[in-house]
């Protein structure tokens, strides 16, 4: 049908495409005994320690982020609150003397 084209004279996005990424590094060995070893290795042996306190960490991590967030966002409220409270009594007070200026009909 059509001649077979080497990937040479291919477009670009083509020959990217179909070349892999990284080159493919095989071992002589039929078993990969490195990784299913049933002995136990000294940074399993280290970390096998931590895991034990990995769950009450993030436990009192994640609450302590949110209390941060409740007082955080209360604060931001409160801040709001007085601040407009603050613009509101000063709108008040211009518009009393606006209505004592203006002269009465």
């Amino acid at each position: 049908m059509f001649p077979r084209q080497s990937a040479r004279w291919a477009p670009a996005s083509v020959s990217r495409f179909f070349q892999p990424a990284l080159p493919i590094r095989r071992s002589f060995t039929s078993t990969r005994t490195a990784l299913n070893s049933s002995q136990s290795s000294a940074y399993k042996d280290g970390l096998s320690a931590y895991r034990t306190f990995l769950g009450p960490f993030a436990k009192v991590f994640l609450g302590a982020v949110f209390t941060y967030q409740v007082i955080y966002w209360t604060w931001l409220k409160l801040e709001m609150d007085e601040s407009k409270l603050e613009k509101n009594e000063e709108v008040a007070v211009l518009e009393k003397q606006a209505r004592e200026i203006t002269p009465k009909k």
